[in-house]
């Protein structure tokens, strides 16, 4: 009986919420298919495998010490994360066909009397437009780079830190999902390019293919994903774990590039003024979920 509760209490808060969130994904979208709502099986096979994949290096993990499997098995939620986005992505549309752009433009408009993207017209340059773009790139590289340094901070309690943040941001993440369904939005640039009359563009090739790339995935996919900004609610995160932990890559790097991920989601006009307002309660229930069911568990198995 003593066995069987340590080995069942290997399974990590965040490992239960992947594995059941994906699972639900891929259930849903093995029906789509099945009503012939979706066409590519692909679409379904790779979220299908790589579930399976983490599955087991948790599974393995429970059945060994090794640390790099115990590294490799807590990061692999990063980019996991990633293939889970891209299949919710394909139904979101066949459960909610609607679009609410609109509807947050209007609250942007009543709340705060403009329209934050508009307003950023008369100051956009290429050179700001190149630094802003960079900055919006680093969302997709802070949450690895974060977990890493606190995963490896040479000090006791590391793994927990590491794990905190970890949670914290897959709850900010799949938490973000239900939003997605009930308010389905493809942003401002997407639902009214009619609105502006200046073209992004940076300085170099690099950045101008990827804003090209950006804008043209976004049109031709179904992805809606903007309230609440999850680029600014994982930032928020991301700097509240790196202030409490890490404070000279939170002054020198967090900080700097947050505060201008966080223009630049208006600036860039993928989102409305109201996704960053609605970011602010899901990064701080994120936070405190995270610090509370990891702390909760550490006393369970140190009792």
């Amino acid at each position: 009986m003593t066995q069987a509760v340590k080995r069942n209490s290997s399974f990590f808060p965040e490992d239960l919420i992947a594995i059941s969130v994906s699972g639900i994904i891929v259930l849903a979208q093995i029906y789509c298919f099945w009503m012939g709502m979706i066409k590519d099986v692909s679409q379904i096979i790779i979220p299908a495998v790589s579930s399976t994949v983490l599955t087991l290096f948790i599974i393995y993990r429970r059945r060994t010490s090794s640390k790099t499997i115990k590294f490799i098995s807590s990061y692999l939620h990063i980019p996991f994360y990633g293939i889970i986005f891209s299949a919710f992505q394909t139904i979101i549309h066949k459960i909610n066909p609607n679009d609410y752009d609109a509807l947050l433009l209007r609250i942007d408009l009543s709340v705060f009397g403009f329209d934050i993207t508009r307003s950023f017209e008369p100051f956009i340059s290429k050179g700001l437009t190149e630094i802003l773009t960079l900055s919006y790139f680093s969302y997709y590289v802070l949450p690895s780079l974060t977990f890493v340094l606190l995963y490896f901070k040479k000090e006791s309690g590391a793994f927990t830190f590491s794990r905190q943040y970890l949670l914290a941001i897959l709850i900010a993440w799949y938490s973000a999902f239900i939003f997605y369904i009930i308010l389905p939005a493809a942003g401002p640039d997407i639902a009214f390019p009619e609105h502006y009359t200046v073209h992004l563009q940076g300085l170099s090739p690099i950045t101008n293919t990827y804003l090209n790339n950006l804008g043209q995935y976004l049109r031709e996919s179904f992805v809606r994903n903007t309230f609440p900004s999850l680029h600014f609610c994982i930032i928020l995160i991301t700097n509240f774990f790196a202030y409490k932990l890490r404070r000279k890559y939170f002054l020198f790097c967090t900080l700097p590039l947050g505060t201008m991920l966080a223009i630049a989601t208006v600036y860039l006009r993928q989102h409305y003024l109201i996704d960053l307002v609605g970011s602010l309660p899901l990064a701080a229930l994120s936070i405190y979920l995270s610090i509370k069911l990891i702390n909760s568990r550490n006393k369970k198995e140190a009792a």
